[in-house]
C-alpha cells in the first residue's frame, strides 16, 4: 500500500511538473522532490500539533495572556541573534558543498565552538544589563529573563536542526522536526492538568520542547562533533556569518517589531489579536516556504549557476500568488474561528494578512536562493533585510498610532515588497555565482 501511494504521488508530481515546466523530470529534480516530501511530511505534522497548541493556548489564556507569551517569544528572538551570529546559516552553506567527512566534522565543530562562546557572552551581558534591556523593550525583568532562556534554548535547537540540513539528511530532518511541536503540546497539557494556566506555562512548554528535541538530534549527529577549532574554516564561517548576522538581526526586527510597537502604543491584548491573525492567515504559506527552503538552500548551494532554479521559481509565481492568496484566506478564516469570540473578525485584517502571506513566501524563496550564491548573495539579502527592517520600523511608528493594527500590517507588506525588489535587481548573480 505504501509503495502504491508513493508511486501514485510521484506520478501526480511528475504530471504537473511536466505541464508547468514543459520538460522531463531529471534524476536531480526527482531527488529534490523526494527530499521535499520528507521535509513536507514532517513540517505538516509539526503544523498540526503547533495549531492545536496555539489554539488551545489562545482560548484558555485569552488575548492578554497570549499576548504576554508573544512578547516573550519576540524579545527572545532579538536576544537569540547575538548567540548564533549567522554561524548556523554559514554552516549549512559550506557543509552542503562538502562530501568529505573530516571537512564536515571540522566545519560543524568550529561552528559549535563559536556559538557556545557567543551564547555564554550574550547571556552574561543580558544579565548584567537586564535593567537597561528591559526598559528598551518596555517589558518587566521577569519577561526579560524568560526571553533569555527562550533565546538560549532556541539557539541550541536551531543549531541542531540546521546541522541536519547542511548534511543533506532531509529524511532525518523531516522525521525529527515534529518532535518539538509534539513535546510542547504534551507539556502544555500536563501543566494545564495541574492548573498551571498562564503564559508562563506556554513558555515552559517551549523550553522543554527545544531542550529535548535538540538533545535527540544531538545524539544522531554526535560523530561530527569534536573539540576542534579550525582556523581556515573559522575564517570562512566568520566572513559569511557576519553578513548572515546583519541579515538575521534585520529579519528579527521586521518580524517582531510590530508586536513590540503594538505593545507600546496599544495593549497586550492587541498583541494577542495581532498574533492570532498573523498565525491564522500567514501560517499556511509560511509552512510551504519553510518546506521548500529547507531543501532548496542546501541543494542550490551545490551549484555554481542558479539559472535553472530561478527560472523554475518564476514560472510558478502566477499559480502561487493567486492560489496561495485565496487558499490562505479560506484556511485562515477557519483557524481564526477556533480561537474563540474574544478574537473578533475583521475583514480588512483578513485581506491584508493574506497579502502578507504571499509576499512573505516570495521574499523567503528568492532571498534564500540569493543566499546560496555565497558572500555576494548574502550581502544583497543582508542589505535588503536592513532596508526592510528600517522601513517596517518607521512605518509602524507612523501607522500604528494612526490606524492601529491595520497600519502595522500595511507596513510589513510594503517592507516585503521592497526586499523582493532589491533581491531581484541583482538577479544576474543567479546566472553566475563566481
Amino acid at each position: 500500500m505504501k509503495d502504491f501511494i508513493s508511486k501514485k504521488t510521484i506520478n501526480i508530481v511528475t504530471f504537473f511538473y511536466e505541464k508547468i515546466f514543459h520538460e522531463k523530470m531529471s534524476y536531480d529534480v526527482k531527488r529534490f522532490f523526494r527530499d521535499l516530501s520528507y521535509v513536507g511530511f514532517g513540517l505538516i505534522i509539526a503544523a498540526v500539533f503547533s495549531f492545536i497548541f496555539n489554539i488551545l493556548a489562545g482560548r484558555l489564556l485569552g488575548p492578554s495572556e497570549y499576548g504576554e507569551f508573544t512578547i516573550v517569544q519576540s524579545v527572545g528572538m532579538f536576544l537569540y541573534i547575538p548567540m548564533i551570529m549567522g554561524f548556523s546559516t554559514a554552516m549549512i552553506k559550506y557543509n552542503a558543498e562538502e562530501e568529505d567527512f573530516k571537512k564536515r566534522q571540522s566545519i560543524i565543530s568550529t561552528t559549535y565552538l563559536f556559538v557556545l562562546l557567543f551564547t555564554i557572552i550574550s547571556i552574561v551581558i543580558y544579565f548584567l544589563f537586564s535593567s537597561e534591556i528591559s526598559k528598551a523593550f518596555s517589558v518587566t525583568r521577569d519577561i526579560l529573563y524568560l526571553s533569555i532562556i527562550f533565546a538560549a534554548l532556541f539557539t541550541f535547537y536551531t543549531l541542531m536542526m540546521n546541522t541536519l540540513r547542511g548534511l543533506h539528511e532531509m529524511k532525518k530532518y523531516g522525521m525529527l522536526y515534529p518532535i518539538s511541536s509534539i513535546i510542547s503540546l504534551s507539556a502544555f497539557l500536563v501543566l494545564i492538568f495541574f492548573n498551571f494556566v498562564s503564559f508562563k506555562s506556554m513558555a515552559l512548554s517551549m523550553y522543554i520542547a527545544y531542550g529535548i528535541s535538540g538533545g535527540i538530534v544531538l545524539a544522531f549527529i554526535r560523530k561530527y562533533i569534536k573539540f576542534e577549532f579550525n582556523k581556515t574554516q573559522s575564517s570562512k564561517l566568520l566572513n559569511y556569518g557576519i553578513y548572515a548576522t546583519i541579515g538575521g538581526i534585520s529579519a528579527v526586527i521586521y518580524s517582531n517589531i510590530s508586536k513590540i510597537l503594538i505593545n507600546i502604543y496599544m495593549t497586550t491584548a492587541d498583541v494577542g489579536i495581532y498574533s492570532a491573525y498573523n498565525y491564522s492567515f500567514v501560517m499556511m504559506l509560511t509552512i510551504s516556504a519553510n518546506i521548500l527552503v529547507a531543501v532548496l538552500f542546501p541543494v542550490a548551494s551545490k551549484y555554481t549557476s542558479k539559472k535553472s532554479i530561478f527560472k523554475r521559481i518564476n514560472k510558478t509565481v502566477p499559480f502561487i500568488a493567486i492560489l496561495g492568496y485565496l487558499s490562505t484566506i479560506c484556511v485562515g478564516y477557519v483557524i481564526l474561528m477556533f480561537y474563540g469570540n474574544e478574537y473578533t473578525f475583521n475583514l480588512k485584517l483578513v485581506l491584508l494578512f493574506g497579502i502578507v502571506g504571499v509576499v512573505m513566501f516570495f521574499d523567503t524563496i528568492y532571498g534564500w536562493l540569493m543566499n546560496s550564491v555565497g558572500k555576494r548573495g548574502i550581502r544583497i539579502t543582508s542589505f535588503a533585510a536592513i532596508v526592510m527592517a528600517l522601513t517596517a520600523t518607521i512605518l509602524n511608528i507612523f501607522l500604528i498610532p494612526l490606524i492601529g493594527i491595520e497600519g502595522s500590517v500595511i507596513a510589513i507588506i510594503i517592507s516585503y515588497i521592497l526586499s523582493i525588489g532589491i533581491v531581484l535587481s541583482k538577479r544576474k548573480y543567479f546566472y553566475n555565482s563566481s
